[in-house]
């Protein structure tokens, strides 16, 4: 009898230390179970921000011209990209543009302006301003009445017969600051107005000087 439940004792404790095994080892692999569970949604988890990551980056690249990323993982570079345009001539830009080529502005090449020197204001040869000339244009045309003029050592202007011409620049303008120019002792001027040439000779002498020549009648 006591044998007896020697044995049952010892049926009895290996069913509840098995039953007690197998619960134990079922909640470790149902907690092992679970946390690989886990670890795939985390998994995928991350590879759906990486396929968002992807497309976004590719959505860029289409909108903007941007170069599509090989890896989005990757530090991001930032891409210099330098247009070159290569000027073309006036003369085959013309040719595309009469081919039916369209328009682009931004290619056209506009010649600098030439530097061209400035040219002088061409003198007053009509109406009331008398004006410098040539001795060879003295007494050339027709119509004109010559007449001649002496210049004084003492700034006197006169005519041959000794009257002083006091409105100097209606008859001959700025004529007097202009010898040398042609000849240096003789200026030349043409009055259009009064359809006059003028012979303008320098004289060394004064004009009281030049007066004790002249007839005491005149």
């Amino acid at each position: 009898m006591g044998k007896l439940n020697t044995v049952i004792a010892f049926f009895t404790g290996a069913t509840v230390g098995g039953a007690a095994v197998w619960y134990i080892t079922k909640e470790r692999y149902a907690q092992l179970a679970e946390e690989e569970i886990n670890s795939v949604k985390e998994a995928y988890s991350h590879r759906g921000e990486k396929k968002e990551k992807a497309d976004a980056a590719l959505r860029r690249y289409q909108g903007e011209g941007e170069k599509e990323p090989t890896d989005v993982n990757e530090p991001k570079t930032p891409v210099v990209t330098t247009k070159v345009t290569e000027k073309e001539s006036i003369s085959e830009y013309a040719k595309r543009v009469q081919n039916g080529a369209p328009m682009e502005y931004s290619k056209t090449v506009v010649p600098p302006k030439a530097m061209e020197p400035e040219k002088p204001a061409p003198p007053v040869t009509s109406g009331d301003v008398p004006y410098v000339i040539s001795p060879e244009e003295f007494d050339e045309l027709e119509g004109y009445t010559p007449i001649s003029l002496t210049y004084f050592a003492d700034g006197v202007l006169a005519d041959e017969n000794g009257v002083i011409v006091d409105d100097v620049e209606e008859i001959i303008g700025d004529a007097l600051e202009h010898f040398g120019e042609y000849e240096e002792d003789a200026v030349f001027a043409r009055n259009d107005a009064k359809r006059c040439d003028y012979e303008i000779l320098k004289d060394e002498r004064t004009y009281a000087e030049f007066r004790k020549t002249l007839p005491t009648n005149i």
